[in-house]
């Protein structure tokens, strides 16, 4: 530390310590946008990439539209564009220079170097074909060759720009745009580069500002402590003394001021670091469901007035927490807030020691929030505390919300609960939270207590005692009713399952985009057989038939079919948005509760028709395997891959099987599933009908799907055998099953094309085959499935 001088104002001298400022430094904010810049940058030549004649036809409808401006205006545009294209970086200079930022200046300009030499690599690169097809997407040709598939004057001048950080420049900033949009429009209009040439070139102009901005620092905004304590002695504050107590909380810089009758919190709030806290708030925004956390402050301004308004309503509440005291901008780049803290012990640091009373006390405190709707969002172990006079409070006012959600409120309640039990242990947590707060808060609770919903300090407690979540479980469950469940609530956002899902579906997109191309659809619908797809369409009513029987077949009852095909048709809506295999299982079990079975029989009845599927599944894909494989001399000649890769299948398989956690993880899940399933089979092979019910109908549902893909080859002329095609049916569905997307889209499709065109049909006519296969079974049963789902519900059916 060092003594930073002292402050005078009217009636003090305040004195100022903390150590030297750094000129430069790395702003968090910089690194999350050249992030976002190469992905919108990667993403916009990809796009291109496979949609070339796409972007051909906006970019000959944008030619046409600017064909009509007035000759004269352009001219002026371009003038406007040449002459600042010199001037502007002279400009940039200048004002460097008469701010003392020589440093900033050479590097802007060594920015603007690199990425001119960048352009040239690249643009040498793709002209000469060593990036693929990129070069139809990034240039058109011309008599003597091709237009830059890169614009050096704009990536050079946005480089420029963005390390010599002009936004806010009085002058400056808007002068700079107006260059840039000139430059963008003459560079376009006068044909020297396509559209997504120019849009790429911005972007690869930034994305090399950005870099030389975030690897060599930016020159610092921070004000000193001693603008710092201007500031506050002018909001009438009465300071003394300023000491700087943590450069770094969570991108704040903290202080504590002194004056001669009280201890203020001083919390300072940087441009230059700013962006630490936001971007690990939009990570966890990206992470976890709407609701579940606040979308970051895009502005200095606004978190500066919303943890005013979180002090304000908690001292509004009568709660003892740190109370805002002044509120005021330092500078264009900088804002403080000064609360006084109330003084206590946190539950951290009490622990065992913590009795009953002071736990009915953190209860009630927590039972006001609820009330008056308040979401705290930050109740940890350091967080929550019991107050030198005997009261429970808390050390930060939260980044949460006021008049907050359900969810919000539900995820206070499972932070709060396991803060406590860090402290005392899940049964008094538990125990004293029911007391004060019914068993109704914790039963909505119980979803929630997963690490995911915790604070960073609570998750790093939670290392330490890996078992307090499910010993809270443990004890909520075990004062719920025997018969009473809790559904569970996902979080998380963004899960592996659904980056899987993304990349999957981009994946299949690719293929199916690629094979579109090479399709005139016009044609091919001209030319398609009526009669086959009619019997397309027919052949997917009857899955439906199939799958009512499945069902009926499943129980002992009896089950009116029209009711249960409806419900079918209500599982085909709910698969738009959900995986296939979830929206069977609930909407099937609702309705067989709402028929009278009891919730465990129908859970197992459902259960019971998956068997049934399974069953023939995997008998007919045997059979369909064996005929497709068959030879012209009858006997049985797989390709020589798929013998290799079944034994090398079956071999990983035990081997995951040799592994102690795979056994526990099948044991756990699959062994309690088939106690509760076999006795619902034994009831069922008791009763011949009931048995023929479920078989035949799992036998309809899976031949009427593969009867609707051969239907539809052969309304485009195909005549493949019927074996091949069920064989790449099976394959396609199997694909689509582990493809976690609403009704496996993009998985089934490009799993199916690639098979028929596998089997000896044409790209087009398999991808036509597809897309009429699909429209069949997916596509047209929706709204019908919509008008089942809610007359179902109208009825009380499900």
């Amino acid at each position: 530390m060092r003594h930073d001088g002292a402050v005078t104002s009217h009636s003090a001298t305040v004195e100022v310590v903390e150590p030297p400022i750094p000129d430069r430094v790395r702003r968090p904010a910089d690194a999350l946008r050249l992030g976002i810049v190469v992905l919108v940058l990667v993403a916009a030549i990809a796009l291109a990439d496979v949609a070339v004649g796409t972007t051909d036809a906006l970019e000959h409808d944008i030619a046409l539209a600017t064909s009509g401006i007035p000759r004269l205006l352009l001219q002026l545009v371009g003038w406007l564009s040449g002459i600042g294209v010199v001037v502007l970086p002279l400009a940039v200079g200048a004002d460097l220079i008469v701010r003392t930022r020589p440093m900033q200046l050479i590097q802007a300009l060594a920015a603007a170097g690199v990425g001119a030499l960048i352009v040239i690599g690249l643009s040498a690169l793709i002209l000469d074909g060593h990036l693929g097809t990129v070069a139809a997407a990034l240039s058109r040709p011309l008599e003597g060759g091709r237009t830059d598939p890169l614009d050096a004057v704009i990536v050079a001048m946005v480089a420029l720009l963005t390390v010599a950080d002009v936004v806010g420049r009085q002058w400056i900033s808007p002068v700079a745009i107006v260059v840039v949009a000139a430059t963008v429009v003459t560079s376009f209009i006068s044909g020297a580069s396509t559209s997504l040439a120019v849009f790429c070139s911005l972007l690869l102009g930034w994305l090399v500002g950005l870099a030389f901005r975030f690897g060599f620092g930016a020159t610092s905004t921070r004000p000193p402590g001693r603008e710092i304590a201007e500031a506050l002695i002018a909001a009438g504050i009465p300071l003394t003394r300023l000491e700087l107590v943590d450069p770094d909380d969570a991108g704040d810089r903290r202080y504590r001021g002194t004056t001669d009758s009280f201890l203020v919190d001083v919390q300072v709030m940087d441009r230059d670091t700013f962006g630490l806290a936001s971007g690990r708030r939009l990570w966890r925004l990206l992470r976890v469901r709407s609701g579940s956390t606040r979308k970051p402050a895009l502005t200095l301004r606004t978190e500066l007035e919303h943890r005013t308004l979180m002090g304000l309503a908690l001292a509004q509440v009568h709660i003892p927490a740190p109370r805002p005291v002044a509120v005021c901008e330092v500078g264009p780049f900088s804002a403080v807030i000064a609360y006084i803290d109330p003084t206590g012990t946190p539950l951290s640091e009490l622990g065992e020691d913590l009795d009953d009373a002071q736990l009915a006390l953190i209860w009630r405190m927590y039972s006001t929030l609820q009330r008056r709707r308040i979401a705290h969002r930050g109740l940890g172990p350091y967080t929550v505390m019991i107050t030198d006079d005997g009261r429970a409070g808390l050390r930060r006012v939260g980044r949460g919300d006021i008049a907050a959600d359900e969810l919000s409120l539900r995820i206070d309640t499972a932070q709060l609960l396991t803060t406590v039990g860090l402290a005392v242990g899940a049964e008094r947590a538990v125990a004293t939270a029911s007391a004060e707060l019914g068993e109704d808060a914790l039963v909505r609770a119980l979803p929630l207590l997963q690490p995911l919903a915790m604070t960073r300090s609570t998750r790093t407690a939670l290392k330490e005692h890996k078992e307090m979540l499910g010993a809270l479980r443990e004890e909520i469950e075990r004062r719920l009713p025997a018969e009473e469940s809790v559904e569970p609530v996902e979080l998380r956002r963004v899960t592996l399952r659904a980056l899987v899902t993304v990349i999957g579906g981009g994946i299949a997109a690719y293929v199916i985009l690629t094979q579109l191309a090479q399709v005139d659809l016009g044609q091919l619908v001209a030319t398609a057989n009526l009669g086959w797809a009619v019997a397309t369409i027919g052949c997917a009513v009857l899955t439906f038939a199939g799958a009512s029987l499945v069902l009926s077949g499943a129980v002992s009852l009896r089950l009116r079919f029209v009711r249960t095909y409806m419900t079918q048709l209500a599982v085909a809506f709910s698969g738009l948005v959900a995986p296939s295999a979830i929206g069977n299982i609930a909407l099937n079990t609702r309705y067989l509760q709402k028929s009278g079975l009891q919730p465990a029989v129908a859970g197992a009845s459902v259960g019971v028709a998956q068997l049934a599927q399974f069953s023939s599944y995997f008998v007919l894909i045997i059979i369909s395997g064996v005929l497709a494989g068959t030879g012209p001399r009858a006997s049985f000649t797989p390709p020589a891959a798929l013998v290799a890769v079944v034994p090398i299948v079956v071999l990983v398989i035990l081997a995951l099987l040799a592994v102690p956690k795979v056994r526990r993880l099948i044991t756990g899940r699959l062994v309690p599933r088939v106690k509760i399933v076999v006795p619902q089979v034994l009831s069922v092979l008791q009763r011949p009908r009931k048995l023929v019910q479920l078989l035949g109908g799992a036998l309809l549902l899976d031949m009427s799907f593969v009867a609707a893909l051969v239907c539809a080859t052969r309304a485009f002329g195909a005549d493949q055998p019927v074996a091949a095609v069920a064989v790449v049916y099976f394959a396609g569905a199997i694909i689509g099953s582990a493809v976690p997307t609403p009704g496996g889209l993009g998985g089934i499709e490009a799993a199916m094309s690639a098979g028929l065109i596998a089997i000896g049909l044409d790209g087009g006519t398999a991808v036509s085959s597809v897309l009429l296969y699909r429209l069949a079974t997916y596509w047209l049963p929706i709204p019908f499935g919509w008008y089942s789902l809610n007359r179902l519900q109208k009825i009380q059916a499900i």
